[in-house]
Parts: C-alpha cells; structure tokens; sequence
C-alpha cells in the first residue's frame, strides 16, 4: 500500500515536473528553442524536492565525521566527582538542512576543569522529510562512536553519583 502511495506521489509530480518544464520558457519569455529548453529543465526539477535532502544528508554526514568526537582531558584519572553541564542544543547555521548541535560535557568537581566532552548532532531533513512530514517526525542522530564505550570506562555514572552525594 506504501508503495502504491508512493508510485502515486511520484506519478503526480512526474506530470507536474512535466508542465513546469513546458511552462518556464514561456514565463521567461524564451521563443527560440524552447523544446531543447524544457527537455534541458526537467532533471533539474524532477529532482528539486530532493536535491536539499541529498545534499543536506551528505553534509550531515561530512560534519558527523568531522565533528562528532570525543574529547578526554589528560588528568581524566584524577578525578573523583564528576557534574555533568547542562548545555542546550541550539541549531547551527551553514547547512542545506536544519541541524542541530547537542554539546555533552562534564566537569570534574574538585577542579572545576572539564575531563570529558563530546558532541552529538540531529536533524529532521530537508523540505520532503522534515518540513512536509514524510520522515514520520523522526530525528537521524549521531553520535561519536566510542561515546558509550569511554563513559563506561571512566564510569561515569559513579562519578556523578559522587558528585550529587557529597
């Protein structure tokens, strides 16, 4: 059924790519050549309502690569308490996509000095997937690989437990 939905969907913007193709020469008011024009138009806009989602998720992926990473202070081992920051994630400016950036930190309480740190990111895509809803409000994440494994290392958790306690 999805997929009947879907072969619709297309269909319905195949004939409309169509007609846009036919009808731009003229609102340009191009008389000479406009069959070699139209012809020339329409991959541009069969893929227009993808072409943010394509080129957002390649730089959603580039910056993932780049920038989702984990940073460990050298003095990781001293430390004792541990208070995680509270950061708020604020969008960033740049992309084709919105995308959002999530900062984790945490402090080491007996020197006030961030030991560990790491950044996350999330979007919910372009113009299709995000702002038309064909993504089903879901979110793509991600996330530094070894995240889970250096904080159950450095066990965070009880860190945390020590800081609240005392």
């Amino acid at each position: 059924m999805i997929f009947l939905m879907f072969l619709a969907g297309f269909g319905v913007w195949l004939a409309a790519a169509s007609m846009l193709c036919k009808r731009i020469p003229r609102w340009l008011g191009i008389s000479k050549h406009r069959v070699v024009i139209s012809v020339l138009l329409f991959p541009f806009v069969l893929v227009a309502p993808v072409a943010d989602e394509l080129i957002g998720r390649w730089q959603f992926n580039r910056l993932c690569e780049r920038e989702a990473v984990v940073t460990l202070s050298p003095d990781w081992e001293k430390v004792k308490r541990a208070q995680h920051t509270d950061i708020p994630i604020v969008p960033i400016d740049g992309y084709v996509i919105p995308i959002k950036v999530q900062r984790v930190e945490y402090v080491d309480l007996s020197s006030g000095q961030r030991f560990l740190s790491f950044k996350a990111f999330h979007t919910n895509g372009g113009l299709l997937f995000g702002r038309l809803g064909l993504g089903l409000g879901q979110t793509t994440s991600c996330w530094p690989e070894d995240w889970i494994q250096i904080t159950n290392k450095l066990n965070t958790d009880q860190l945390l437990k020590q800081g609240t306690s005392q």
